[in-house]
């Protein structure tokens, strides 16, 4: 309950502030697009280029997390997208792969990075980045190759490889990740301005983070097709982290530690990521885009539950 109420009130707190000031249009859209720019290109990625700098990447990496977290995202997949096809057999093998996408891609930069680095400090940031690289490996190719296999694009499998690979390039989270790894692995020390800069930056990332969340969220409507969005919902929300435990547990036997940091990163609900696919696939768009707006509103309290009962590790 004191983990509840220290870290778990006050981060989704910040969330519903930047809802209301967007409800309210007390912050603009035009406001929004600033300060979500400030923390992807500037805040988040200071974040994790000093955190990745310091970290012990050799000494603590364990491929057993990385698998337990993998394996169970991939799980998560293909059940959500069996269960659809069963469910909703009006629907494509590319809408299928958004929602499977949808149950499997958390907000693990937004949220989970900010709340695990509070709950478990500096030990939980390798883990926590290794979830949001592996995301983008792997789910993202599997979803824009099943949109493009199923008729809603004609690119190649090089083609398809191509694209992400240059997304991913792109994508100020990864690069800052390995930017700092590289630092890191040189021994040298930032510059005292430099350092005191980013550390700024960093400091900045988790309010500001949470609060652009809020304000993207005051954006969203509730569109049609609400069982499918349910189907979504409660595969990222409940199927994604118990699959995530039973492996951890039961499979890898992963300790204590690395298994709370698993599952609560899990247990983050649908990350604008899965919206940006769909755009740009034009594929399951305001679907997509209602189980953001649904699956981060019970975050509230199935995240709070799961930080609950795995912060006693």
């Amino acid at each position: 309950m004191e983990t509840l109420l220290n870290v778990s009130l006050p981060f989704f707190g910040l969330i519903f502030l930047g809802y209301g000031a967007g409800h309210t249009r007390l912050i603009t859209p035009q406001a929004y697009l600033g300060l979500n720019a400030f923390v992807i290109w500037f805040a988040l990625p200071a974040m994790l280029f000093v955190k990745m700098a310091s970290a012990p990447v050799f000494e603590a990496f364990d491929p057993r997390f990385v698998a337990a977290y993998t394996g169970a995202g991939l799980l998560a997949y293909g059940i959500i997208v069996s269960l659809s096809r069963l469910l909703f057999p009006q629907l494509s093998w590319g809408q299928r792969a958004v929602q499977g996408m949808g149950a499997s891609f958390g907000n693990v930069g937004f949220m989970g990075l900010p709340i695990l680095v509070t709950l478990f400090g500096d030990a939980a940031v390798l883990p926590a980045v290794l979830v949001i690289v592996f995301d983008h490996i792997i789910l993202i190719p599997l979803t824009t190759a099943i949109i493009e296999g199923s008729g809603g694009g004609q690119a190649s499998l090089g083609a398809i490889l191509r694209k992400v690979g240059i997304g991913m390039a792109r994508n100020p989270l990864i690069v800052s990740t390995f930017a700092g790894l590289i630092w890191g692995l040189t021994g040298l020390q930032l510059p005292v301005p430099a350092d005191a800069l980013l550390k700024l930056l960093a400091d900045a990332s988790a309010p500001c983070a949470l609060f652009a969340l809020g304000l993207t969220l005051a954006g969203r409507p509730l569109s049609h097709g609400l069982e499918q969005v349910t189907l979504t919902t409660i595969g990222k929300l409940a199927v994604h982290p118990i699959l995530v435990w039973m492996l951890a547990v039961y499979v890898l036997h992963l300790d204590p530690f690395l298994t709370a940091v698993a599952v609560i990163q899990a247990s983050m609900p649908t990350a604008a990521n899965v919206y940006i696919l769909a755009t740009t696939q034009n594929v399951f768009v305001e679907r997509t885009s209602s189980t953001i707006l649904v699956s981060t509103a019970i975050a509230t309290v199935t995240v709070s539950a799961f930080m609950v009962l795995f912060t006693a590790y």
